[in-house]
């Protein structure tokens, strides 16, 4: 689990600093919000997924 957390991890990076290089360049903040939203609904499934791991150790 841990490895998916940090390949999560990196995949945000990535997605922060695609955005960041493509505002930088055309000063568009589209690129900004698209990155924002994919980052928030990422960490919405990510929270999901922790939360049925954390139930399912616990109740085996």
């Amino acid at each position: 689990m841990l490895w998916l957390f940090r390949l999560w991890l990196v995949v945000l990076a990535l997605v922060l600093g695609w955005a960041l290089i493509c505002y930088a360049l055309t000063r568009n903040r589209d690129y900004l919000r698209r990155a924002g939203v994919a980052i928030r609904w990422s960490a919405y499934v990510a929270g999901l997924v922790a939360l049925f791991w954390l139930a399912r150790n616990v109740l085996l």
